[in-house]
C-alpha cells in the first residue's frame, strides 16, 4: 500500500513538473497607430521568454516585454515561454492603422446675465479647460457669496469677479437667487490677534464679496484678493502677541480689487483657513505645533483608491489600491512606533469620496497629511520612478523633501510637480503632498512593489522624509 501511495505521489509530481508554462498577452489593445509597439506578456516566474524569437527578461512577477516594429496592417507577434524543457507558444495579431483625424467640437460660450449664490464646497477655476483632474482650480470660497454670471459654457458658468477679473465655476456649486445682489463696496477696518492656537485676521465688510487666496515664498505670505472692494480701511489693529503673523499690509491692486498681504514670521506654514463670519472675512492662521517631535503630532495618511476603484493595475494583475494600503499600513506602524498619532482615511478595501477623505483629516486636526498612490503610463519596459506633487507653493519644500528620500533608496526621479490639481492637494488647512511612489505599469517598478522587502524600504524612506521635514521646520526661525 505504501509503495502505491509513493508511486501515485511521484506520478503527480512528475505531472506538475512537466506542465506547460503559463503564457498570456497582457496588453490592453491589439490595434495601434504607432510604428513601434510595446508587447507585454506574462508567464511562470523562473521561465524563459521570447518575443518574435528575441529573448525577453522575465521579472519576478512573471511579466516580460519588448518593443516590436510594426508594418502597416496585420502583424503576427509570437510569444514563447519555456520552463523545464517545455515550451508554450502564443501568437497574437497586432494591427497598425493610419492615424484618424477627428474634428474637435468645442462647446460654445453663450452670453447670459444673472446672479447666483455659492454653495458649500464651491471653488473658482481659472478657465474653462479640463483634463482628468478637472479644470485648474484657483481656490475654494465660502458659501452664500453672490456672483454675477456672464457666460454659460457646458457645465460651467463664467463669472465676473471685478471689472477686469473673471473666473469659471461649476454649475452644481451655485444656486440661482433672484435676490442675490453683486456690489462694489468700501472696506472697513482690519484687526488681527492670537486666539488659542491660531492668529485671526478679521476684515470687516458691509457684505460678502468673492475672494481668491494664495501663498508665496521668500518671504512666506498669505494673500487674499477681495473682488468688488474699494479700500477704505484706514487702520490695521494688532492685538497682543502673535504666533505666526509678522505683520499685515494691504493695497488696491485694481480699481475694485483690494489685496490683503499677511506676512508670516516663519518660512514653514502649518495651514490656514478663510471663511466668512456673517459679513466679516476671517483668515485663521495656524500656529506651528508646540513640539515637532513625532510623538506630539497627528499625521494623516491616505491610501488612494479602494473598493470598486482599483486604480492602476499592473501587468501581473497587482492592483494599486492594494499596494497603496500596504504601504500606508507600514508607514502607520513605523510612525506609531515613534509615538505619532496616525489618522487613516481608509483602513480597509473600501472607496472613500474625496470630500470624505478631506473631512476626516479636518475633523481629526492633522498636523500634516500624505496621500499615497502609484502611477501608470509611459513605457512598461523601463523604470519610471517616483514623483511628488503639491498645489500650493508653501508645500513645495515638503514635496521636495519626500522626493529626495524616495530617490535616495535608488528609485528613479520622475519629477517634482507643482500646481497639481489633485483634490487632496487643494486643502490649505494643513501641509500636504501626494506621493506617486512608482509606476504600476512599469515591469521593473511593479516587481519592486510586489516585493515585501521593497515595500518596507519604501515605507522607511517615507518616514525618514517626514522626520527630515520636521527637523528642517525645527530650525525655522
Amino acid at each position: 500500500m505504501r509503495h502505491s501511495i509513493l508511486f501515485i505521489a511521484m506520478a503527480a509530481a512528475a505531472t506538475i513538473a512537466s506542465a506547460q508554462p503559463a503564457l498570456e498577452f497582457t496588453g490592453e489593445r491589439t490595434t495601434t497607430t504607432a510604428r513601434v509597439a510595446r508587447i507585454v506578456g506574462k508567464t511562470d516566474p523562473g521561465a524563459q521568454a521570447r518575443i518574435n524569437g528575441i529573448d525577453a527578461k522575465v521579472y519576478k512577477t512573471g511579466c516580460f516585454g519588448a518593443e516590436v516594429e510594426l508594418n502597416e496592417g496585420d502583424n503576427a507577434i509570437v510569444l514563447e515561454a519555456t520552463k523545464d524543457g517545455l515550451t508554450t507558444t502564443k501568437t497574437i495579431t497586432m494591427t497598425r492603422t493610419a492615424p484618424e483625424h477627428k474634428p474637435k467640437h468645442e462647446p460654445v460660450m453663450h452670453d447670459v446675465m444673472f446672479n447666483v449664490l455659492t454653495l458649500k464646497g464651491a471653488f473658482l477655476q481659472y478657465g474653462n479647460g479640463t483634463d482628468r483632474l478637472g479644470g485648474s482650480k484657483m481656490s475654494y470660497i465660502d458659501e452664500n457669496i453672490p456672483l454675477k454670471v456672464v457666460g454659460d459654457y457646458a457645465n460651467l458658468y463664467r463669472v465676473k469677479l471685478a471689472n477686469n477679473r473673471f473666473a469659471f465655476i461649476q454649475k452644481e456649486l451655485v444656486k440661482m437667487d433672484l435676490a442675490a445682489e453683486v456690489k462694489t463696496v468700501n472696506t472697513s477696518s482690519i484687526s488681527y490677534g492670537a486666539h488659542n492656537n491660531v492668529d485671526n485676521v478679521e476684515i470687516y465688510l458691509p457684505c460678502r464679496l468673492p475672494y481668491y487666496t494664495w501663498t508665496q515664498l521668500d518671504p512666506t505670505t498669505i494673500n487674499v484678493d477681495l473682488y468688488g472692494a474699494m479700500c477704505n480701511s484706514n487702520w490695521i489693529s494688532q492685538h497682543g502677541e502673535l504666533g505666526m503673523i509678522d505683520y499685515i499690509d494691504f493695497r488696491q491692486v485694481e480699481s475694485d480689487v483690494m489685496r490683503v498681504v499677511i506676512k508670516l514670521k516663519k518660512k514653514f506654514a502649518w495651514g490656514y483657513s478663510v471663511n466668512y463670519r456673517n459679513n466679516t472675512l476671517v483668515v485663521s492662521v495656524k500656529h506651528a505645533p508646540a513640539s515637532l517631535a513625532l510623538k506630539n503630532l497627528t499625521i494623516g495618511l491616505d491610501a488612494g483608491h479602494g473598493g470598486e476603484y482599483p486604480g492602476a493595475v499592473g501587468n501581473s494583475g497587482l492592483q494599486e489600491k492594494v499596494v497603496n494600503l500596504q504601504l500606508v499600513n507600514l508607514v502607520k506602524e513605523m510612525l506609531e512606533a515613534k509615538g505619532a498619532k496616525v489618522v487613516l482615511t481608509r483602513s480597509e478595501d473600501v472607496n472613500m469620496e474625496m470630500w470624505q477623505r478631506k473631512q476626516i483629516f479636518l475633523e481629526n486636526k492633522v498636523d500634516i497629511a500624505f496621500s499615497i498612490h502609484n502611477n501608470a503610463g509611459g513605457s512598461p519596459l523601463v523604470d519610471q520612478g517616483s514623483s511628488t506633487y503639491y498645489k500650493h507653493i508653501v508645500n513645495r519644500p515638503l514635496a521636495a523633501t519626500m522626493l529626495k528620500h524616495l530617490t535616495g533608496i535608488g528609485l528613479k526621479d520622475s519629477g517634482l510637480t507643482g500646481n497639481f490639481n489633485f483634490s487632496l492637494n487643494m486643502p490649505i488647512e494643513y501641509p500636504n503632498t501626494l506621493l506617486e511612489v512608482l509606476y504600476m505599469s512599469s515591469l521593473p517598478d511593479e516587481e519592486k512593489l510586489s516585493d515585501a522587502a521593497w515595500r518596507k524600504k519604501i515605507a522607511q524612506a517615507i518616514v525618514a522624509g517626514i522626520e527630515d521635514y520636521l527637523n528642517q521646520a525645527k530650525q525655522d526661525k
